[in-house]
């Protein structure tokens, strides 16, 4: 056994690959960060980050969590604008419920998209790994383009029809979240987008399906994970040796499984189901939501 702690945002070096039809090619090698591009560009784990303006003053380095219902900052960032603290609130993580204190932004500007008034929680940055989160609460009813080849973000903007490097998964909504259909051989899973983790997590139930099914490669290995609350909690690291999506198969897929309190908050404990993050979603060229179409729409990168 190897015993070792992993933040959930900041696991990184874990790879998979793709088998989609017609015969698309998978490359290995993630893009590296560029900071020629300040609105524009991937953090050091891989994941998409914006540069937002917060109370005019700026700007703050701040990732984009499909996998958050509330936008989060740092209580760095919370100390620099100097704003008071407000009603403590419940914040439910990975590991557990811990209350935290809360501030409110009076604007917070991304572009030309600017709102206003935002009660927002503060944790220390050395968890977050960045100066705050953009959670669902800020994205809505907005399109989501991740576009990891060109290093940037789109909200609200029009998306892209699919073409023949393009696979479409229909979503669905169950208590107010997103889901895609999921499956691993003979069992199927319920499937969440999670672009502020780096690495892809699921529940014990999933583990228990995959063992059944005889759907994990080699061993398994034991882990502790950490919140962005700095929380951590026993959790195991084993590769699924096949994972669909839609008519999308991905190949040895490293996933951490441990009981996260956020599946049994949102009542899929006893279900399959799995956060897909970053570490699987940055191998695609682009990753667009499409709210209105209830789709998800994953773009192979065109390898030549």
């Amino acid at each position: 056994m190897v015993d070792q702690t992993i933040s959930r945002r900041g696991l990184v070096g874990l790879a998979a690959t793709l088998v989609a039809a017609p015969a698309l090619a998978w490359d290995p090698n993630t893009p590296q960060a560029s900071s020629s591009e300040p609105l524009k560009y991937l953090d050091v784990a891989g994941r998409l980050t914006v540069q937002v303006m917060l109370n005019g003053q700026g700007p703050f380095d701040m990732m984009v969590d499909t996998g958050a219902n509330s936008s989060v900052i740092s209580i760095e960032t919370a100390d620099r604008l100097g704003l008071a603290r407000g009603e403590p609130v419940e914040m439910h993580g990975i590991a557990g419920v811990q209350t935290v204190d809360t501030v409110v932004i009076d604007t917070l500007q991304m572009g030309r998209r600017i709102r206003r008034q935002m009660k927002v929680s503060i944790v220390a940055e050395r968890h977050l790994g960045a100066a705050g989160l953009l959670g669902l609460d800020w994205l809505g009813a907005n399109n989501l383009m991740l576009n990891y080849g060109q290093r940037r973000m789109a909200v609200g903007e029009p998306l892209p029809l699919p073409d023949h490097r393009t696979v479409v998964v229909k979503t669905r909504t169950r208590s107010g979240l997103t889901l895609i259909d999921a499956s691993i051989p003979r069992q199927k899973l319920i499937a969440l987008l999670d672009s502020g983790s780096t690495t892809t997590v699921g529940n014990l139930a999933l583990l228990r399906a995959a063992q059944e099914r005889k759907a994990i490669l080699g061993a398994i290995f034991d882990i502790q994970l950490r919140s962005a609350t700095g929380q951590t909690l026993p959790g195991r690291l084993a590769v699924l040796n096949r994972l669909t999506l839609g008519k999308m198969t991905l190949m040895n897929v490293p996933v951490v499984v441990a009981p996260v309190h956020t599946f049994d908050y949102w009542g899929l404990a006893n279900e399959p189901a799995i956060l897909i993050g970053s570490d699987i979603l940055r191998k695609f060229e682009t990753v667009a939501l499409d709210f209105k179409r209830r789709e998800v729409r994953f773009r192979i990168a065109d390898r030549g």
